[in-house]
């Protein structure tokens, strides 16, 4: 068991988890209270987690491990207690249907967060949109399909170069217009650092703040990730008329319930 906790131990030893838990304690950007270490812990015993290995990607609000499941690499993104913003995150949820009878609150939100995301992911792949496939949430962690090598993960699609370029942005639009048009969902943070290239195809990933049409944003959020993808796809020389743009773009359904009606 020690061996498995290496990652954490490192951690640790960079100050990452904070040993207090004072949960109204202002810490910095990196630091996890002891609650998401217990969570980790709980996690690795349910799911039998043979190792979490190394971090491949660090942001504000969370930090993804590659990790090893019965032989498998997986994905684990933990959600962090302290820099998750209340007010940033609140609109996503209060507007979406499916979380109107949760009761919000600083410590509650990180876990309906994450919740959030691993019931979006699995809406999505099970109408065939390709992202990482979830397997399982516990608290702040979520546990889902690693997409990458065992040395390293996929590329973002922000730093793919050359002739396979165009490719991967055609098969990133294609999969956003299968999400909105199939799932009726809208990522609300689409670009080109929230989509991973993986074997000749793109991948979707961070729907955490994703939501269904009927939020009172959906149309906003549509638009602006379209446009945020016309804008990357011009630089890389590549017009408007040649990606697969979602219908909705162009007309918003009068009454978008009848459509999730359908799910």
């Amino acid at each position: 068991m020690d061996n498995d906790k290496s990652a954490l131990k490192q951690l640790l030893e960079a100050g990452e988890f904070r040993r207090g838990d004072d949960p109204g304690r202002k810490t910095m950007d990196k630091v996890f209270d002891t609650r998401t270490l217990s969570a980790i812990y709980d996690v690795m015993k349910r799911f039998k987690v043979d190792i979490i290995d190394y971090p491949v990607s660090t942001g504000k609000e969370s930090v993804v491990f590659k990790a090893v499941l019965r032989k498998k690499n997986i994905a684990i993104k933990i959600y962090k207690m302290s820099t998750l913003g209340f007010n940033s995150v609140r609109e996503y949820i209060e507007g979406d249907y499916r979380f109107e009878k949760e009761k919000l609150s600083r410590g509650s939100v990180v876990y309906v967060w994450a919740r959030k995301e691993f019931i979006n992911l699995k809406h999505m792949t099970e109408l065939g949109v390709r992202c990482p496939a979830p397997i399982g949430v516990h608290k702040n962690v979520l546990l889902m399909q690693y997409l990458g090598t065992s040395l390293k993960p996929s590329q973002q699609l922000r730093s793919i170069r050359g002739e396979n370029l165009e490719k991967f942005i055609v098969s990133a639009m294609k999969q956003y217009r299968d999400m909105v048009e199939k799932c009726y969902l809208i990522h609300a943070d689409l670009s080109e650092y929230n989509i991973l290239c993986y074997r000749n195809n793109s991948y979707i990933i961070d729907v955490g703040q994703s939501v269904p049409m009927t939020h009172p944003m959906a149309k906003e959020f549509l638009k602006r990730d379209i446009n945020n993808m016309i804008i990357f796809s011009k630089k890389a020389g590549i017009s408007e008329s040649e990606l697969e743009i979602p219908e909705f773009y162009y007309n918003w359904p009068d009454d978008p319930q009848k459509l999730v009606r359908k799910l």
